[in-house]
């Protein structure tokens, strides 16, 4: 196999530590995974038997797609599925042995025509989201003895997301674990320019001085904003500098100085803050979003693979 020319590496080692610090903090509670958009970005083929041999008993993941293929790495864990079309006739959920999370009596009576081996029942909380209303699940749940068909209640069912990863869905980092994605690319060619050289398409940066430039293969192709050219950082062997200009497609530059790294020296783009690399969270605080919608918004380009653990 050639040399990964642009990849994302999983730590499987630190996965590990954050189950364990998970359970740690849940006083040992079930291991429910929610693995939606490629398990956050960090890769579904990688990650999903990864956390299956932790021990986790339960996928959760928005659609159908997603079920197959989590069944087909997982074939013992229990996966659930959140989002249906309006008029799912729930076909598929046999072929993955699925679980539907169900939000009305209509979307139940579905899933059970199609001899699905069980439900979740997604309650109206009164915070905005659609469920079913007390009286509505009463009946579901008669219903459902009525037919045979296993039903639990999604408060009873608490899921772990993209924390366990390392990454957080709000505003802050996620204290509590350790990053476990590293996107990397090698730095493939050098230049040396002079002062006042116009870099990237649009020139949005110049150089202030005679300089290297270095051209990184990673681009908005892969997942790097578009925008975060001028903003957000990358790092080499632990300097981390902001991208030079705008991000295109297939690859970003960065402005090294005086500095001259070996052709094919990795690159990091996010990483872990111990090795002085870029955060999702740092990215995330630079752009105005948060760490979660760094990584998933990564596309299947850099191949993933996973370092340490099992691998």
């Amino acid at each position: 196999m050639s040399a990964p020319f642009r990849e994302v590496e999983i730590d499987l080692d630190a996965l590990a530590a954050n189950v364990a610090r998970f359970a740690e903090l849940t006083e040992g509670a079930p291991l429910f995974v929610e693995v939606g958009a490629d398990a956050w970005g960090h890769g579904l083929a990688v990650v999903v038997p990864a956390l299956a041999g932790l021990g986790a008993q339960a996928f959760v993941v928005a659609r159908a797609d997603e079920a197959r293929a989590v069944r087909a790495l997982a074939p013992e864990q229990l996966v659930v599925t959140t989002q249906h079309a309006p008029d799912d006739d729930f076909a598929w959920a046999g072929e993955a042995d699925a679980v539907p999370m169900v939000r009305s009596i209509d979307e139940f009576r579905r899933a059970a025509e199609a001899g699905v081996q069980g439900v979740v029942l997604a309650e109206d909380t009164g915070e905005g989201l659609p469920g079913l209303s007390a009286e509505d699940l009463a009946a579901v749940m008669a219903e459902a003895d009525a037919r045979g068909i296993p039903a639990m209640l999604d408060s009873a069912f608490p899921v772990v997301g993209a924390e366990l990863f390392g990454v957080s869905e709000f505003g802050d980092a996620a204290p509590e674990f350790e990053p476990v994605l590293r996107l990397w690319a090698p730095l493939a060619a050098l230049k040396r320019v002079g002062a006042g050289e116009g870099v990237s398409y649009g020139y949005t940066y110049r150089t202030a001085a005679e300089t290297t430039l270095a051209l990184v293969t990673l681009g908005y192709g892969d997942g790097v904003s578009r925008v975060a050219g001028n903003v957000v950082r990358a790092s080499i062997d632990g300097v981390a500098r902001t991208i030079a200009g705008r991000v295109a497609m297939d690859a970003f530059m960065l402005d090294l100085g005086d500095e001259a790294p070996a052709l094919g020296t990795p690159v990091t783009v996010l990483g872990d803050a111990r090795r002085g690399e870029p955060t999702a969270h740092e990215h995330a605080e630079a752009l105005g979003t948060h760490g979660a919608e760094i990584t998933t918004r990564l596309t299947a380009r850099p191949r993933r693979a996973g370092k340490g653990g099992r691998a």
